[in-house]
């Protein structure tokens, strides 16, 4: 059977920005599983997690799986598939007479041929199993077996993410129901849907170099709070795979209106403080959520400090805005040595960069305000108690 380009780079920054923007780590289980069926045409697929007491895999999200399948029996993790446990991801191609899978004539009757299951994990402990079903025997490419282990790792990021944001908002509850104060309303954070991106057809080996680095830097976001530093390794992984001279973000200073840098790669000191940006100054139509290319930034007028871009070796520049709930809070610029073009993909690319970058600095600071708040009310109470 002829298989169709999958535009891995597409379905990865869907749920990697769902992952950043969604607290209830059951939708982002459920979007994976959903978006997966289309992406690898295949079948079906589920998503189970491991109960630590029965060892049982409960299943907490499935696509195009009749009920009557669903509800054949438990799934015990020792003898389903126990590779997977061990961290591999494991294909099975005849599901039905194959001696680690249980339920065979369920699933002869059910029509699934081949299984592949990847482990999802959290610090390096399996806890449960993303699975795929297809309906004719078939074998995985190891980029696809890559693509679908990465979505395995990120579902097990969003649990953490959840877990995390969910133990601190409860401390914070049972602060305030101690001080006798109205609990504050949960924040809702804004789901985002499937932004289009670019109806070209993507270059499939292209795709899957820019579906790498979105991994990278989606799961670099999750696992460290220090965004800082991950944008400085964003800067980096950027200039290198778009062959640039350098690379910066700005975070947008609401107070100032300059564009005060957090991270950049490739470009001298000299250049880097030449001076302060100001949004409405320097390629002003970024700051209103529009993408720009600037193919001779010493002779633009849309540019500050043309000598010195001319004096660094700078030619052209790409900026593109960094949106958040409809709102620019800064950019990202790449600077070439060379008058160049981007195509649909590479501006798609660093958008999609740019919008989950964003996401992980507006949870950051969130984050932050919430161990404030913890840290005021735990030293406020501590002083009533004594008091």
């Amino acid at each position: 059977m002829e298989r169709k380009e999958i535009a891995y780079f597409r379905v990865f920054h869907e749920v990697s920005r769902a992952i950043l923007s969604v607290l209830d780590s059951k939708e982002v289980l459920r979007l994976i599983v959903k978006r997966i069926v289309p992406a690898m045409k295949i079948k079906a697929a589920s998503l189970r997690l491991i109960n630590e007491e029965t060892k049982d895999l409960e299943l907490v999200a499935s696509r195009f799986l009749s009920k009557k399948y669903l509800r054949k029996g438990p799934l015990n993790a020792d003898k389903s598939v126990p590779e997977v446990l061990e961290g591999k991801p494991v294909v099975i191609i005849d599901a039905q007479n194959d001696p680690r899978i249980q339920y065979p004539k369920e699933k002869a009757e059910e029509g699934i041929a081949s299984i592949l299951s990847v482990p999802v994990q959290i610090h390096h402990k399996v806890i449960g199993m993303l699975r795929l079903y297809t309906s004719s025997p078939r074998s995985f490419t190891e980029e696809e077996i890559e693509f679908v282990s990465a979505l395995g790792e990120m579902a097990g990021l969003a649990i953490i993410n959840a877990r995390m944001y969910e133990k601190d908002k409860e401390k914070l509850t049972r602060l305030f129901e101690r001080g006798g104060i109205e609990p504050v309303h949960h924040v809702k954070m804004k789901r985002y849907g499937a932004k289009a991106v670019s109806r070209e057809a993507f270059d499939t080996k292209r795709s899957t170099k820019f579906f790498k680095i979105l991994h990278e830097v989606s799961r670099d976001l999750l696992s460290d709070l220090n965004s800082g530093e991950v944008l400085d390794s964003m800067a980096e992984k950027i200039s290198q795979i778009m062959h640039i001279k350098g690379c910066c973000v700005y975070l947008l200073n609401e107070t100032t209106g300059r564009l005060d840098m957090v991270a950049s790669r490739g470009l001298s000191d000299e250049y880097i403080q030449k001076g302060p940006l100001q949004a409405d100054k320097s390629m002003p139509d970024v700051a209103r959520g529009t993408t720009v290319l600037i193919k001779d930034a010493a002779a633009d007028d849309n540019i500050q400090y043309r000598d010195e871009a001319k004096k660094e070796g700078i030619v052209s520049i790409l900026a593109v805005p960094i949106v958040v709930n409809e709102y620019v809070i800064g950019e990202i610029r790449l600077y070439s040595a060379e008058q160049r073009d981007y195509d649909s993909e590479e501006i798609d690319f660093v958008l999609a960069l740019a919008e989950i970058g964003g996401i992980a600095i507006t949870n950051t600071k969130f984050y932050q305000r919430l161990q404030i708040d913890i840290r005021f009310w735990e030293s406020t109470l501590s002083y009533l108690d004594r008091a």
